[in-house]
């Protein structure tokens, strides 16, 4: 009996005893400690009941042991200082030498930090398995063990069947990249970045994917975790937005973007050549309508985008050296997905010199029209003196000879008529060639002087090489390579032309795919073809050397 004593009194787990009304007599230390108690003496004489969490529980437990002799589960309750604990209990009856029961004896497992411990795994399961991220487990040799619904629907499957025991090379698109990443997390512990795969029906997707090493309490790497976000729609939308880009700051036209002030924001390379300078200090942040000449037509434009949308028109505006530019104008409101505004777009197009052609040949015309006019009223007025002059000459002659006179006199008048024609038409054809003696002194005059100040200036290799071709052309226009030209082009596509237009201005075929976006192998297609229809094929001909050979 000593024996016994001494053991239940120094058990680590909790043991108690109470009489047959649920009193408690006797506690050990171990269970003293976990009620948070110093001495017997608070706990002794108290009932079970209320050291628990729910009385109504603890008494129908306290009557199962009474009717069926024992009880074992986990109960909740509180210590002395009021904080919970969760207790796994053991409770019997015990009997005397006769059978009858004498009291009841308890042995608790404190179960708190255990359960604590599995409701947080439960909350972390919980979290994983309805993340809206794609998360997978997988083990160290890359096979999937586990994927939540999130990742099953990003890969486009209904079902971990599908996924679970595969390897998670078999997902990316590129495997290289992704034994490289495995290894990396392998040895590292961690990967994050952007990665490309495949869905179940082959559709690629764009991943962003955080990895690392799951290790246990003794610092063992166990499996791998990872967590996806599928960015395929944001890459693509940033890829977009990416061309648009480039397409805005590269092109021919001016482009201005204003805030919904109408105070300019943003100005692309074109029209800051219009503008005259690079800097743009003295452009973003002003108000766009304090460009133009005209301020209350440019208010009334700014009116106009806001309250319809758009405007369309010319108008002149100032530049830095204080000089005008007639533009043309295209207008419009930016508006979000919802039609929300969100900003203002403007192109300019610099129509000053087509303007100042439109003038002249209306100056011209108006010249043509009042000597034509002149010379007109001069010949009106000389047949009619002449007319006088027959009609008197001839009253007295015979009815037959004056109606020949008449005719004979129609006939002369038709002849000088014919003859003042001829030499309008004469005068008109030498106007023509002047006015294409002028088209080609601007070309040389206004045009290619400020092509040789665009070579001095730092261009990148891109831009050089656009610069070459706008030369070459500008000569082909005013050269007559253009005719002989466009007879041996008449069966090349666009594409074929581009491509000749660079060989002939000395361009590689890698320099030439680096323009035009293209493969090396498909410029050596397109050489092939041009050779093959300027009927240069199996010729030991330079290509660039016959198509300048064209233009002499």
């Amino acid at each position: 009996m000593l024996i016994k004593d001494r053991a239940i009194a120094s058990s680590l787990q909790g043991i108690g005893i109470g009489d047959l009304e649920g009193n408690i007599i006797y506690v050990n230390d171990a269970a003293l400690r976990m009620w948070g108690a110093s001495s017997p003496d608070e706990v002794l004489g108290r009932s079970s009941l209320e050291l628990a969490e729910s009385p109504e529980e603890a008494l129908r437990i306290m009557s199962e042991v009474l009717e069926k002799g024992s009880w074992e589960g986990e109960i909740s309750g509180k210590r002395k200082d009021g904080s919970p604990i969760t207790v796994y209990l053991s409770a019997n009856i015990v009997y005397n030498e006769k059978g009858e029961p004498i009291c009841t004896m308890d042995s608790f497992i404190d179960i708190t930090d255990r359960k604590k411990m599995e409701e947080e795994l439960r909350i972390k399961d919980f979290a994983i398995s309805s993340s809206i991220q794609g998360i997978g487990i997988g083990d160290l040799e890359g096979n999937i063990t586990y994927v939540n619904n999130a990742a099953l629907r990003m890969w486009g499957a209904s079902d971990p069947s599908e996924v679970l025991g595969r390897s998670s090379l078999e997902l990316a698109k590129d495997k290289e990249q992704a034994v490289k990443i495995m290894l990396e997390v392998l040895e590292k512990g961690s990967w994050e970045g952007e990665i490309e795969g495949f869905r179940k029906d082959g559709t690629p997707a764009t991943i962003h994917m955080a990895a690392n090493i799951v290790y246990n309490e003794k610092g063992e790497p166990v499996c791998t975790m990872d967590s996806f976000i599928d960015i395929t729609d944001r890459k693509k939308m940033e890829e977009e937005l990416r061309i648009k880009d480039f397409a805005v700051s590269s092109s021919i036209q001016g482009i201005v973007i204003g805030d919904l002030m109408g105070n300019i924001t943003y100005v692309n390379r074109s029209f800051l050549e219009m503008w005259g300078d690079t800097d743009t200090s003295e452009i973003i942040g002003k108000p766009a309508i304090s460009f133009a000449k005209d301020q209350r037509q440019a208010e009334k434009a700014f009116e106009m985008i806001l309250n319809e949308g758009s405007w369309n028109d010319e108008i002149d505006v100032v530049v830095k050296d204080g000089s005008l530019l007639t533009v043309l104008v295209s207008g419009n409101m930016v508006t979000d997905a919802d039609n929300n505004p969100i900003c203002m777009m403007a192109s300019f197009v610099d129509i000053t010199d087509r303007k100042r052609a439109e003038k002249e040949l209306e100056r011209v015309n108006e010249e043509l029209e009042t000597r034509v006019a002149e010379r007109t009223q001069e010949l009106v007025v000389a047949n009619q003196r002449m007319l006088r002059e027959i009609e008197e000459r001839k009253q007295i002659e015979a009815s037959l000879r004056q109606k020949e006179e008449e005719l004979r006199q129609q006939t002369i008048n038709l002849q000088e008529t014919n003859t003042a024609l001829k030499i309008l038409l004469k005068q008109r054809e030498q106007d023509k060639e002047d006015m294409e003696d002028k088209v080609l002194s601007n070309v040389k005059e206004l045009i290619e002087p400020y092509i040789e100040k665009l070579k001095s200036t730092r261009l990148d290799k891109n831009q050089d090489t656009y610069l070459e071709i706008l030369q070459s052309n500008i000569r082909a226009i005013i050269s007559p390579y253009l005719k002989k030209l466009s007879t041996q082009f008449q069966s090349f596509t666009p594409m074929q032309i581009q491509v000749a237009d660079l060989v002939k201005a000395g361009k590689t075929t890698k320099e030439i795919s680096e323009v035009l976006n293209l493969s090396d192998r498909a410029i050596e297609f397109h050489r092939n073809s041009i050779r093959h229809k300027l009927g240069l094929k199996n010729k030991k001909i330079n290509l660039q050397t016959y198509l300048l050979s064209l233009s002499d």
